[in-house]
């Protein structure tokens, strides 16, 4: 479910499927689950919502520059240099669709890793898959352990799937899943010199 917004934080358009444009001085309210049911009893098209952010880290409140970003990614692969993944208190394991983690995290799909070495270096991984003969991917316990021999001592599964795709500069490297090939997706991480 989705609240679409302009600059004055009005509802201009209510959206069951995820997906569409959005102007360049609005946003958009996402959310999923229980979130989505409450998002759909409150906002209605033509109503003002009032919208607070807050980041919170460690129980503590997390400071934004304007300029930060935050993109939804998980679960955690390992913590301190284990290996630790835990579906449910991440809400990765669903009550009425108990199938949705075997699918999701124990077969094999392409997937898109970041992590944390000890120094501080940032680790990102992307993991061909679906392609016997050349990848068939990585379940999570797998995509841990490549982040592990690469140096990782924290590191979270971001995305998979058709969603996986790794350019530098202006070349594909990887091979999308997909069979239309590269998906077009809303979000990327860039790492720009």
């Amino acid at each position: 479910m989705e609240a679409v917004l302009n600059a004055s934080s009005d509802v201009i358009e209510i959206r069951r499927k995820p997906g569409g444009e959005i102007a360049s001085d609005g946003s958009v309210l996402a959310a999923t689950g229980e979130a989505a049911q409450w998002l759909e009893a409150h906002a209605q098209a033509g109503m003002k919502i009032q919208v607070k952010n807050e980041v919170r880290a460690d129980e503590e409140p997390m400071p934004l520059e304007e300029a930060a970003g935050i993109i939804n990614g998980g679960p955690r692969l390992l913590e301190e240099g284990k290996s630790l993944i835990n579906v449910a208190a991440e809400g990765f394991h669903l009550e009425d669709t108990p199938e949705f983690y075997y699918r999701f995290g124990e077969k094999r799909h392409p997937r898109t890793l970041a992590g944390i070495k000890s120094d501080g270096t940032l680790l990102f991984a992307t993991i061909d898959g679906r392609a016997p003969g050349i990848s068939v991917g990585a379940h999570f316990e797998e995509s841990g352990r490549i982040m592990k021999s690469l140096g990782a001592v924290h590191a979270l599964n971001l995305d998979g799937g058709g969603s996986t795709s790794l350019t530098v500069r202006d070349t594909l490297v990887t091979r999308p899943s997909d069979s239309t090939g590269e998906r077009p997706i809303a979000d990327a991480i860039l790492l720009l010199p």
